[in-house]
Parts: C-alpha cells; structure tokens; sequence
C-alpha cells in the first residue's frame, strides 16, 4: 500500500501553458488540515463511544455474576449467530448508504430516490431477516420464547442500525452520540431490570432487554428514520428508486456477506469451546474477548466512523489521492493508540482477568492481551481493505474473508480438543493478520491509476 499516494499532476490551462505543480509546502498545509479534521471528527466520534464503551465494559462482569457463567455462555454462543444474521440483513445496505450518499445529492430527485431506495431496501431487509433468524433458530431447537426474542432483536437492531448509518453519512456525529448513549444505557439497565424484577437467570432475559435498548432511540429518530422517506408518486420516481436500490445492492451485497462472516468468526471458537469444553469455559473465552475487543474498539471506530464517509466524498468527487491520505492517516493514528492501550493489558492482565471472571474462575494472563492484539488488526483490516472497498471490489473482500472463515473453523475445530481453550485466542489473532495480508497483497498487486474512472476500476 506504500505506492497507493501518487504525485499530483501538472494541469493544462486554456492558453496551453503548463501550470506549475502544487509545491510541497501547499501538500503538507492540506494533508495537516485533513488530519485536524479527522482527528476532529474522531473526537466527536469518541465521545459517542464513551457512555456504550462503558456501559460495554461493566456489563461483561455484571451479567456474568447475574446469570451465572454457563448462561451467560449460552448467550455468548447465540449472540454472535444474531448479529451474524443481522450484519447479512442490513450489512449491505448500510455500506451502500455511506458509499453512495453523498454521491445522490445532486439533485432533489436523485435525493429523493436515494430515501426511497433506503426504505425499500430496509422492508426488505427485515422480512428477509425474519424468514432467516426462525430457519437458523429451528436448526438449533431453541425454545419458542427465545425465538420470539432473537426476532425481536433482530428486526429492532436491523432498523437501529440503518438508522444510525443515515446519520454518519450525513456528518452528525453528535446525534450519533446521542443515539448511542441512550441505547446504550437504556441497553444495560433494561436486562438488569427484567433479569431482577422476574427474578430469573435465562439469558432470554438479556437478549430482551438488548432489544429493548435499541428500540428506545428510534423514537427520537425523526428524519433519519429508515422507514420513513418524502412521497414521490409516478412511475417515473418509481423507476428511479428501484433503480437506486439495484446499484445499491450492487455494491452492498457481497460486503453484507462479509459482514455476517466477519460478525460469524466468534462463533467458530465459542462453539468449538462449548462442544468440547463445556459452556463454562465458552463463558470464559468470550467474558474476555468482549472486553479485549470492546475496549479496543472504543478507541478504534470512531478513527473509522470518522474517516468512513470521508474517503467516499473524496473518491466520489474524484480528489483521489486525498482519499489514500485519510487511509493513510487512520491507520497511523490507530496504531498510535494501540501501542500504549497494549501496554496497560500486558502490565495488568492478572488484575484484569480476575475482575471479569471472579475469583471462582481463571485464565492464563497472556490471554487478555493477544485478545487485544487481535480486535488491533481486526481495526487495522477495516482500513486495509478499504482501497478494495471504494474501488468495489468486494467480492474480493468476500473471497478474503471466506479464506479466514476456513482457517478459523478448522484451526479451533482440529486445535480446542487438543490444546484446550487458550488455542482459540491464537487462532483469532492469526486469522485477523491473514486477512490483512491477502488485502495489502491484493491491492499492492491489482492496484488501478490514481485517474482512473470509479466505473472502469469497479469490479
């Protein structure tokens, strides 16, 4: 990716002079101003994240302790199916709304298409979410009570989730943060609540009260709500907006497949883990990883939120080399952020392990940390492929990640019954630098000119 910048080229002027090229100084003072933005931007992002990381984090520990270690298993087994189902279901037509939204603005028709696509796109994403969720849930005989709720949760996260993706298109990070802490918040003490006032252990509980916290923002949603778009009668309108929803489906399809394995990939450990050491120890292994990816990610996405829609203006306005330099900029300042967020996991690891698991469970102190490792280059691969992204390539980005996928199955399904537990945390972290590798490669090798049309580079 070192040869993704190109330099920029001399323009003709009418009178056939050569202009000269943009001196060095002039570069530098734009590259400064986009990583003030980005930064800025980041910020606001991050104070979106502080009330959910926090209530993220203390919720690992606290529902542990309510529901008991092997619920709280059963939950960490059927959580990551859920949001695996989900990621496929909206997945495609989130990233189909941040990579053409600001692209649909140049007209009020064309903006009025882009709505109406959004809410056909959602209808459909939800029945075809719901049809999915009673197929895979039959499939692992659950209880009617626990198919009433993933329904509910997934239909009500699907809509969150595009709701709230409209916003980060548009830059409002502060009704991200609004939107985000109310679920959040509303997202810890609701299952708290159930799980207290019915006084019941079942992690349907949980899963309910979750579902809960997602709804509660959609009320104060307005505009941006999914379901809701300006009337456009005639066949024409018509038109336009299935033909707006196809582009978008083109594009988002293969990336919500990504997406759903992606969100799939806690899965293959977790039920390599209850399969042959029992959901005591799946309540061990996933207690930690949400809290090493969880804190993480509390830095690390609002680097991406920011930058994410930031990269498609400039590619779609064709100011290309500034979208390798955003690319370029949030890779740096992640890894800047890793390095001492590593270092307090590797120094504390036995204090922390202890605090989520209680006294009454352990886990080796090297556990936490490569946990962190792993949700770093996990981040770090959102912004590797991102190249592959803008130039809409994704079902490389898919192949990619079906390659992961394999390797995650068959290292934890040949590697936990041998190796015990501690096997699944090598395998998610090697499984992360694969991916990054096969996307730095493949760009490095595929790249297209800096000039080049987006039509005549997708794939």
């Amino acid at each position: 990716m070192g040869q993704m910048i190109s330099q920029t080229e001399a323009p003709a002027c009418s009178t056939g002079l050569v202009v000269p090229p943009v001196q060095k100084p002039a570069i530098q003072k734009e590259d400064r101003e986009s990583r003030a933005d980005l930064i800025r931007d980041s910020l606001g992002y991050l104070a979106s994240k502080v009330i959910p990381g926090f209530f993220g984090l203390i919720s690992v520990p606290v529902f542990v302790r309510l529901i008991g270690l092997e619920e709280y298993g059963r939950l960490a087994v059927i959580l990551p199916v859920l949001m695996a189902l989900g990621g496929a279901g909206a997945g495609w037509l989130q990233q189909g709304i941040l990579r053409f939204h600001s692209a649909s603005g140049a007209s009020s028709a064309e903006g009025s298409a882009f709505d109406h696509a959004v809410e056909r796109g959602t209808i459909y994403a939800v029945l075809t979410l719901s049809g999915a969720v009673l197929a895979v849930l039959a499939v692992m005989h659950s209880r009617l009570i626990v198919w009433v709720v993933a329904e509910a949760y997934c239909v009500i996260q699907l809509i969150y989730s595009i709701s709230l993706t409209r916003f980060q298109a548009q830059l409002k990070p502060r009704t991200v943060l609004w939107n985000e802490a109310l679920r959040s918040t509303a997202g810890f003490i609701l299952p708290l609540a159930l799980v207290l006032t019915l006084r019941q252990q079942g992690f349907s509980l949980i899963l309910a009260g979750l579902a809960l916290g997602y709804l509660l923002p959609l009320f104060f949603n307005g505009g941006a709500n999914p379901l809701k778009a300006p009337h456009s009668p005639g066949a024409r309108a018509d038109s336009e907006t299935m033909s707006m929803l196809g582009r978008l489906w083109r594009f988002g399809w293969a990336v919500g497949v990504w997406l759903m394995l992606c969100q799939a990939l806690p899965v293959a450990g977790r039920t390599a883990i209850e399969r042959y050491c029992g959901y005591a120890q799946a309540g061990v292994y996933a207690s930690l990883y949400e809290i090493a990816v969880r804190s993480f990610s509390l830095l690390a996405s609002p680097v991406m939120q920011a930058a994410h829609p930031r990269i498609m203006r400039c590619w779609n306005t064709g100011d290309y080399s500034a979208a390798r330099t955003l690319i370029w900029q949030s890779i740096r300042i992640q890894v800047l952020l890793f390095l001492p967020f590593e270092a307090v996991g590797i120094a504390f690891a036995g204090p922390l392990t202890r605090l989520i698991l209680g006294s009454a469970h352990s886990a080796p102190v090297a556990f936490l940390p490569l946990l962190m490792l792993g949700g770093f280059c996990w981040q770090i691969a959102l912004l590797v492929h991102k190249p592959l992204e803008i130039m809409q390539r994704t079902r490389t980005m898919l192949c990619g990640m079906l390659g992961v996928v394999l390797i995650e199955v068959a290292g934890n399904y040949l590697f936990v019954p041998r190796y015990g537990m501690q096997s699944a945390v090598y395998v998610f972290v090697f499984g992360s630098m694969a991916y990054i590798a096969f996307a730095a490669c493949y760009w490095k090798l595929s790249r297209q000119p800096a000039s080049g049309s987006l039509d005549a580079a997708a794939a």
